[in-house]
Formats: structure tokens, sequence, C-alpha cells
């Protein structure tokens, strides 16, 4: 469920080369942050555990797994949503890693909710990238324990459709995607790396990083159809539904949308949900300006505005009233 930001102008700027710098959590905030993570899951924090994949064949054909392809070396960590704050703070799986940095993301405090919300996710602060993957604990439930991968994928999906905006300029640059697995079936038509990592179906079960080639899934019982046939199926109807489901970019890029009405997102202050004259819906558009968002909070009735395209966040940004 790539969010089709890499064709951004950030990415080609000249401040790919340099590393971000986060800003530092508070302490208090960052010790909260750490309290969530230590309890979201009974079996600890471990995202993921290294091993030989030519050893394990045998788990491997048994389980359902999914193939995360990475590009950079960085380290998992958790994005911490707490409630009453609205920037989430990022931790490092190592509590005497690096210092944990607070992110401006245009979230829903809702996420807060219940004790609050822990994601895992991939900071990469040379490319200039946040990949969120997967979610271990959802308003104050701990998901990772007792729900699959598919299942908690439904609450990524519900993330991307009713409590997040990306907005990379509000990020510092940052451009933000959602995993996007693929069943090992399709991974090996193509040219597998050296070092893969598998992410297991089954709840409370950690990622598996390693070295050499995963064995394809064993044929399911009764089934009639061949293996990777079964195994490309099961990945489709769950873990890879992304580009067309849960893809925030609107279907077709107008430069620029004359007339459309703004209807305020519930407990997401300057974001709109835009519709055209038909009543259908378009895309979800932030305001920037201040005395823009002051004209919008006080206009009464339908709101119509014009949203314009920004390429240096990916997005449509409402730019006028009319």
């Amino acid at each position: 469920m790539d969010q089709g930001l890499e064709g951004s102008s950030i990415r080609n700027s000249h401040r790919e080369i340099h590393a971000v710098r986060g800003k530092p959590a508070p302490k208090h905030i960052a010790e909260k942050a750490r309290a969530l993570v230590d309890r979201c899951s009974q079996s600890g924090t471990v995202i993921r555990q290294h091993l030989d994949l030519d050893r394990m064949k045998v788990p491997l054909q048994k389980g359902t797994f999914y193939v995360i392809e990475n590009d950079g070396n960085s380290e998992p960590g958790f994005l911490v949503f707490l409630p009453g704050q609205q920037a989430p703070v990022y931790l490092h799986t190592k509590q005497r890693g690096p210092h944990p940095i607070t992110l401006r993301m245009r979230v829903s405090p809702v996420l807060g909710e219940g004790g609050g919300s822990v994601f895992i996710a991939t900071l990469d602060t040379i490319q200039h990238k946040l990949r969120i993957e997967d979610v271990w604990m959802w308003k104050g439930l701990s998901v990772f324990d007792t729900d699959g991968y598919s299942k908690r994928r439904e609450y990524l999906r519900e993330f991307v459709e009713r409590y997040w905006v990306p907005d990379a300029r509000l990020l510092g640059g940052i451009v933000t995607s959602i995993l996007n697995p693929k069943s090992i079936s399709e991974f090996l038509e193509g040219v597998p790396n050296e070092i893969i990592e598998l992410l297991p179906e089954s709840p409370g079960r950690r990622r598996i990083r390693g070295t050499g080639r995963p064995p394809r899934p064993l044929p399911v019982a009764g089934a009639a159809a061949p293996a990777d046939r079964a195994d490309r199926a099961n990945s489709t109807d769950t873990a890879s539904k992304v580009q067309g489901d849960m893809e925030q970019k609107p279907l077709q890029r107008v430069i620029t949308h004359p007339r459309l009405r703004a209807v305020p997102v519930d407990k997401m202050p300057d974001i709109y949900d835009l519709y055209d004259e038909k009543g259908l819906p378009v895309t979800r558009a932030p305001v920037q300006l201040f005395s823009l968002s002051q004209m919008l909070r006080n206009k009464k009735g339908d709101i119509w505005v014009t949203a314009e395209w920004r390429e240096n966040f990916n997005g449509y940004e409402i730019t006028k009233v009319l």
C-alpha cells in the first residue's frame, strides 16, 4: 500500500544526502512512550530475529509468510501515539539507542484513545523515508498477540483512510509510505536479494531476517491450485491489497480543482474532505495558511473551495475559499 509519494520533488532535492535530525521528545513523553511499548506485547519488544533460512525450510513451509523488501539498512522501531499528544514519538528498539524523537504528522488524536496506539515503522534518516509496517497496539488493545497480520493490516487501512493525511512538508521532507509485502511465490519469481525479511501471518510471532532463499509453500490440503497460486491468492486477499484499496493519492491528478465542497474531518484540525458538485468524494486536503484556516472555521453552511496539487508533499492543498 505504497502511498505513491516516491516521485515527489523532495526525494530528489539536495536535502536527501543529509541525515534527518528529529526533535528530541521531552523526557516525560519519551518515558510514557517507552512504558506503552513495554506493555503492548506479553512476549517482549523484539521486532525481528536473525536466522538462517536454509535451516528453517520445514517451519517456513508450514506457515504463511510475507516478504518485506528493504532498500536500506535502517532498523525498525516503534511509532507511538499517546493520549493528549498530537505528535507521535519514534522509539528505537534498544533503550540505550538514539534518543526518542517526535514526528510532526497530520494524525487524529483518536489514535491516543484507550491508552494509545503502537505501530511498527522504519525511519531512514539518510533517504528521508518513514515506512509504516505493522500495528502492535490499537487504541489500547494489544492486537499483536491476538490478531494475525491480515487483521492488523485492517487497522492500518483504517489509519490511512480515516486518521492520517500524508504531508512530507510538515514532516520536514520525510516521505511516508505503508509497507507493501509480497507473497513468497511472487518474491521468488523475481531476483531475490541475498538478505530478506519474512513477516509471519500468525499472531505474536516475530519477523525473520536472514540469508538464503525461502522455500516455496507446501500445497494446501484438498486444494486443486498449485502452491504458488494458493499463496498468491492468500496474499492478494489479505496483505497485498494496497494499490487500489489503501491508496491515498487521488485517482486523477488534476492540477487544480476550481470548485469543491469542503467538509471538516472530525478531530483533525485544518483537514477537510473534498467533494465535487455531484457529491462524489475527490480527496482529503489540509489548509496551510493561518488566514485561510480562520476563514474556513468562520464560514457557515456549505463551504466551497479551490484545491491545488502540491508536488512538494504529493497531495492537494486548499488554496482559496469561494
